[in-house]
């Protein structure tokens, strides 16, 4: 297990990486530069946590600190990575379920920090996922392309509806917008999730993602709005990682949720 929390910290720095050049559209094999000055990075400053430890909290260029998420997903990927393999040991499971976190630890830093979610990440996933359903003991791969399907549709219905809802709210209230609740990048995320999930899994994992960004919206409108007194009406807020909490929740606990709720109409 700790190695394999070792390979988590090493794939968190890899996720770092990625969530800083690919919104740039720059290439993954470059070296980690700083952001600010774009020196290059030592091997020891690779893993933020490594700079940390050993004093290298600023560029030695510029002095711009080391950004405080660069640990944190470093943490959170070893964390996740050691629970996987305590639950589901050496095997396929663990394999594709440690790509998928990786892959929703990306959306999720991408989205919160660029409001992105990136084809070059969602279409790799998407067609992984797909082609992995066929080597599954846990989701038969009918039901895992069916989630796909259900999946984007559904989120693609709503993605279709917002701007509508939008023009509408926007004439009663009397105010101009063009933001929307969800973008097409949420609508393939949400196939991505269907197939990692599978149906009807792929139901509860997007009502949870919904009902949790509702919450989100909620907190977001208290702080703006009584707290920095500046709150717009359809201000939009990332939904996902939302999303991906759903997806994760589901793909962690999906069947233990699932009989509990069906044993409940019981």
């Amino acid at each position: 297990m700790l190695g394999y929390a070792v390979l988590g910290l090493i794939v968190g720095a890899l996720l770092n990486h990625a969530a800083n050049v690919l919104p740039q559209r720059q290439p993954l094999t470059g070296s980690p530069r700083c952001p600010f000055c774009g020196r290059e990075h030592s091997p020891l400053e690779w893993v933020a946590l490594l700079a940390y430890l050993t004093g290298r909290q600023h560029c030695s260029r510029c002095g711009a600190p080391l950004a405080m998420r660069a640990p944190l997903v470093e943490l959170l990927t070893a964390l996740l990575f050691a629970y996987l393999w305590r639950r589901y040991s050496p095997s396929t499971q663990l394999a594709l379920f440690t790509l998928y976190s990786a892959i929703f630890i990306l959306v999720l830093i991408t989205d919160l920090e660029h409001r992105l979610i990136l084809n070059s990440v969602m279409y790799p996933g998407i067609a992984l996922a797909a082609a992995a359903s066929f080597f599954r003991q846990d989701v038969h791969y009918r039901l895992a392309l069916l989630g796909g399907l259900v999946g984007f549709a559904l989120v693609l219905l709503i993605y279709l509806a917002g701007p509508l809802f939008v023009r509408v709210w926007s004439r009663l209230r009397g105010q101009r917008t063009t933001e929307v609740p969800f973008g097409f990048g949420d609508v393939k995320l949400a196939a991505f999730i269907g197939l990692v999930v599978g149906f009807p899994a792929v139901i509860f994992a997007l009502f949870i993602g919904i009902f949790l960004g509702g919450i989100g919206a909620l907190f977001f409108i208290v702080l703006r709005a009584f707290i920095q007194r500046r709150y717009t009406a359809l201000a939009a807020i990332p939904y996902g990682p939302f999303l991906v909490a759903g997806g994760v929740i589901m793909m962690l606990y999906g069947p233990a949720i699932m009989a509990a709720y069906l044993g409940a109409y019981r």
